[in-house]
C-alpha cells in the first residue's frame, strides 16, 4: 500500500535536512555557507534556512555552533592540559576570543569552568548539549490555506541588520521608530518586516532582517542610517496571523513546512510580514500579520 502523498513529501524533506546534517557533522572545522549546506542537501538555497529549522528547531548555524561546542567539550574532558586556542582552530574558530563568546553564550560558563566541573557534571553538561533540540509546540492562530496574491512594486524604507531573524528583529524595530517621525507620515502605506538571505555572505551573517515602511513613491533624501529599495511586483502565498508578534517565527516553521509537504514552488526573494493594526491601540491577541512568502 502506497503511504499519503503528504507523508512521502515529509519523508523527502527530512532526508534532505538529513543530508545537511550529516555534512555540517562531517566538515565541522570548515567554513560554512547556506548555499553550501542547501546544494548538499539538494535543496533550493534560498529558503533553506527556515526549512531547516521548520524540521529542526534551530538554524543550521545554531546546528553546527552546538555540534562545534559538543566536540570542544569532550576535548577539555579528555585532555585537562590541550590549550583552548588549539581546541578553537581545530573544530573552525579563527579566534580563541570568538570561541569563548560562544561557549559563554551557549553554556554561561568558559572553559575553564567547564573543566573544574566533576566528571560526572561534565558528563551532564555534554548529553544536554548533544541532544537534538526539541521542536517548540507553541499553538498559533494561523490557517495553513493560503491565498495567491500578486503585490505591485514597492519603495521600501527600512534599517538592516544580519543575523538569526527572530533575534535581530525586535532591537531594529526598536531602532527605526525615532526615525520614522522624520518622513512624511501621509505617504507610509505599510509596516513591512522583511527576511531573506544574502548568498554572498557566510554564516549567520548571511540572514537578512530589514523593519520599515512603504511608502507611496520614492522618496527624496532620507534619515541617517535608513535605506530605500524598490520590492518588485511579484506573486505571494499569503497567509494572516492572528496574535502576538512572538508567534511570527514559529509561523513562519509551520509555513515553511506546509508548502514543502504541498511542493509550491518558492522565488528567490525575501519573505515579507505586514503588520495590519497599530499595537498601540490593539490588544496583543488581536494583532493581525500577513505573512507573504514569494512563489512561483
Amino acid at each position: 500500500m502506497m503511504p499519503p502523498k503528504k507523508a512521502h513529501q515529509s519523508h523527502f524533506h527530512r532526508a534532505q535536512v538529513r543530508r545537511a546534517q550529516r555534512y555540517i557533522r562531517l566538515h565541522l572545522a570548515e567554513p560554512m555557507s547556506l548555499d553550501r549546506l542547501a546544494r548538499e542537501a539538494r535543496s533550493s538555497s534560498y529558503h533553506f534556512a527556515r526549512l531547516f529549522n521548520a524540521y529542526v528547531g534551530e538554524t543550521p548555524f545554531e546546528f553546527l555552533r552546538r555540534l562545534r561546542l559538543v566536540t570542544a567539550l569532550r576535548m577539555l574532558q579528555e585532555d585537562p592540559r590541550v590549550r583552548v586556542t588549539e581546541i578553537a582552530l581545530s573544530i573552525g574558530y579563527d579566534t580563541s576570543a570568538s570561541f569563548n563568546k560562544a561557549f559563554r553564550k551557549l553554556l554561561e560558563m568558559n572553559p575553564g569552568d567547564f573543566r573544574k566541573l566533576g566528571k560526572e557534571r561534565q558528563d551532564e553538561v555534554i548529553y544536554a548539549l548533544s541532544r537534538p533540540r526539541p521542536l517548540k509546540e507553541i499553538t498559533v492562530n494561523l490557517s495553513l490555506d493560503f491565498e495567491t496574491v500578486t503585490r505591485p512594486l514597492t519603495h521600501y524604507i527600512f534599517l538592516e541588520k544580519h543575523g538569526p531573524f527572530a533575534e535581530v528583529a525586535p532591537p531594529l524595530w526598536n531602532d527605526l521608530q525615532p526615525l520614522l517621525r522624520h518622513l512624511n507620515q501621509q505617504q507610509i502605506r505599510e509596516y513591512l518586516g522583511v527576511s531573506g538571505i544574502d548568498k554572498s555572505k557566510r554564516g549567520e551573517e548571511a540572514m537578512i532582517y530589514q523593519a520599515g515602511v512603504a511608502c507611496a513613491q520614492e522618496p527624496g533624501k532620507l534619515p541617517d542610517g535608513l535605506q530605500h529599495r524598490a520590492i518588485k511586483s511579484g506573486k505571494y502565498a499569503r497567509f494572516l496571523l492572528t496574535g502576538p508578534y512572538s508567534q511570527i517565527w514559529p509561523a513562519f516553521d509551520l509555513i515553511f513546512k506546509s508548502l514543502a509537504e504541498k511542493k509550491v514552488g518558492l522565488r528567490p526573494e525575501f519573505c515579507i510580514e505586514n503588520y495590519l493594526n497599530d499595537p498601540r491601540v490593539t490588544s496583543e491577541e488581536n494583532l493581525q500579520t500577513e505573512l507573504l512568502i514569494p512563489i512561483a
